[in-house]
């Protein structure tokens, strides 16, 4: 039985990955912050599967936890799923460095800091696959969440050379942009509905990229062109755009 660590279980889109690998006949290794969603997680899994499941309570920003964590899974996983994700508020992240840090390390350095250490024994090993959550925000920095934007398009870039440097070790890694989610962090926002999708949808077109070995998917395909329109724009006329 092959075995899937879920790093951001108890997030709308990692829950029915959770489940969605289960399905498939997974073993999961599930994190989250939330205790007693994780509970519930495992236990409502375990009533419809006979996986085995683990789950792991913590916060991915702590980065002095990772080492201790990995090395303490009782299965190293043969595709891991990266479901972490912040987004408040673009002026609250301006104004409060607090917030501003935040969205950085949930969204970039965080995630980073664990592909590392999991991507070395995946190396090691020569097999494995990293699936992360990237977004269509990181392709061109705009007015209304380019801090977020930011930490995206880093993310984006480190999963490109990755995937360059494993691909001959036998590793892959799959990038996905993502665009809206109905999910709890994008409550508040302005949502187009034909280009937003629900998150159990968004969650098996992920694992099905995954476990295709798929390079970068953009989940919902409209979003490739519309971000390449607006890569196109130049800048002396995108700069004099209304927020979008």
């Amino acid at each position: 039985m092959k075995n899937a660590l879920v790093v951001g279980a108890t997030s709308d889109i990692g829950t029915y990955i959770a489940e969605s690998l289960a399905k498939r006949g997974y073993s999961l290794s599930l994190t989250g912050r939330n205790k007693q969603r994780l509970a519930e997680l495992k236990s409502k899994i375990q009533s419809n599967y006979p996986n085995s499941v683990e789950i792991f309570e913590w916060d991915v920003t702590k980065f002095s936890l990772h080492q201790k964590f990995y090395h303490e899974l009782s299965q190293k996983p043969d595709i891991v799923f990266f479901v972490v994700g912040y987004y408040e508020d673009q002026t609250k992240a301006r104004e409060n460095q607090n917030e501003l840090l935040g969205t950085i390390q949930v969204n970039y350095s965080a995630v980073v800091s664990l592909i590392n250490i999991i991507s070395l024994d995946m190396e090691k090993r020569n097999d494995g696959t990293i699936v992360a959550i990237s977004s269509v925000a990181g392709d061109r920095g705009r007015q209304m969440n380019y801090i977020y934007g930011s930490a995206k398009a880093g993310l984006t870039t480190y999963l490109s050379g990755l995937r360059s440097l494993l691909f001959s070790k036998g590793v892959h890694v799959t990038t996905i942009q993502l665009g809206p989610v109905y999910t709890k962090m994008s409550e508040g926002h302005n949502l187009i509905p034909w280009l937003t999708l629900q998150p159990q949808v968004a969650a098996e077109l992920i694992v099905n990229a995954g476990l295709s070995k798929k390079d970068l998917v953009y989940i919902r395909w409209p979003w490739r062109f519309i971000m390449m329109v607006i890569r196109m724009i130049p800048e002396w006329i995108f700069k004099r755009l209304p927020p979008f």
